[in-house]
């Protein structure tokens, strides 16, 4: 194998790899990228056997090859090296040379025949989707994801159809929090619905990142595959059944409040300062138009401030985690305003903003003595 390329296609390549592959594994070659340069070009491919990916870039290649080398390494090396180009050549032994500039490396690689098969980066019956919408959709869902491994199920993002399969929905929870938005499915039917992994997601964040057109997305045998230019990625849905989050939606509202999303969120995070615990219990009260966020700890003391709010209905004292409200206030960065519909002190709040149509996010209230 013989090539030269251009260093930051390369690199961004590596890029899309790096947060793939296992380097715990009982596989070595796992923690490896496969280098295969033909006619075409270059052909650069990563598997954690859950998540897949295969990317092309232009090249001229004077001999064709394939050859596997730490993918870390690679990436670490292809960054830092000076010029445009970069020049990669494999030799006997399983070696890998790697040219620009003065710099010169020599590292060592297993041979392509290890690598195994790639699953599920077969597009077929592919629907074109807007990049940019699917994308909304997994970065404001992805922060309410379970990190709790024992419940699986709900260790991901759940996609299905809705409205005679007019809108496509994403929804996520970890039991205690829950994000969901729709958005036209483009002709995209997830009938059965889907739950697509945490791990899975970021990745498809980073194909899908900065795609101003269309990606092409196929779902069959268990694998969500997207192709969004010269990249495919294919990832292993999760094989279990989503909870039933209709039965959280709050069928009723007491209370509405609109609020300043900015001002909101930095008083959040400045009376949350002194609290202690994982969760960062605060209190909310509102009082004749008024928000007054309060929290304390032993350790440190107490903290309070109000701020101006337009409420329609009766007065609600309630506690939220203030991690969770943060991050949801975060998730809805192009608002300037919220909605904040209560029912009493102890129902969940359901938060929305008001240049978010059809997103909403669900904080359930904590109790206090």
């Amino acid at each position: 194998m013989f090539l030269e390329l251009g260093k930051d296609s390369l690199s961004h390549l590596l890029y899309l790899t790096n947060t793939i592959v296992e380097r715990r594994n009982t596989m070595p070659i796992l923690a490896n990228v496969k280098l295969t340069a033909d006619d075409s070009g270059l052909h650069v491919a990563a598997t954690d056997l859950e998540v897949s990916l295969v990317g092309k870039t232009e090249a001229n290649v004077t001999t064709p090859g394939t050859i596997t080398v730490s993918a870390k390494f690679l990436y670490d090396i292809v960054k830092e090296l000076p010029g445009d180009t970069v020049t990669l050549k494999s030799t006997s032994g399983e070696r890998l040379e790697i040219e620009a500039g003065q710099s010169h490396f020599k590292i060592n690689g297993i041979s392509s025949d290890e690598f195994p098969s790639l699953m599920g980066i077969t597009i077929d019956n592919a629907v074109s989707v807007e990049a940019e919408k699917l994308f909304e959709m997994l970065d404001k869902t992805m922060y309410a994801v379970s990190m709790d491994e024992t419940r699986y199920n709900i260790n991901g993002v759940f996609a299905e159809s809705i409205e005679d399969g007019a809108m496509l929905r994403f929804v996520a929870t970890d039991g205690h929090r829950l994000a969901m938005i729709d958005r036209a499915s483009d002709g995209l039917a997830l009938d059965a619905g889907v739950i697509i992994p945490r791990k899975g997601i970021q990745e498809l964040k980073k194909v899908l990142e900065n795609n101003d057109g269309a990606a092409r997305v196929s779902v069959k045998d268990g694998f969500f595959t997207v192709q969004s230019g010269q990249i495919t990625l294919g990832v292993r849905l999760i094989d279990g059944e989503f909870p039933d989050y209709r039965q959280v939606l709050p069928k009723s509202t007491g209370t509405v409040v609109k609020v300043d999303r900015t001002e909101l969120l930095s008083t959040v995070k400045r009376v949350s300062l002194v609290t202690t615990d994982k969760s960062r219990s605060v209190r909310f009260k509102f009082q004749d138009g008024l928000l007054t966020i309060l929290s304390s700890s032993p350790e440190y003391g107490e903290a309070s401030e109000s701020i101006s709010v337009k409420q329609d209905g009766e007065d609600v004292y309630i506690g939220f985690s203030a991690r969770y409200v943060i991050d949801l206030l975060s998730a809805m960065s192009d608002c300037e305003e919220i909605t904040l519909k209560l029912s009493g002190d102890l129902g969940p709040g359901l938060f929305e903003g008001d240049n978010a149509e059809n997103y909403s996010c669900i904080v359930m209230p904590m109790r206090f003595d």
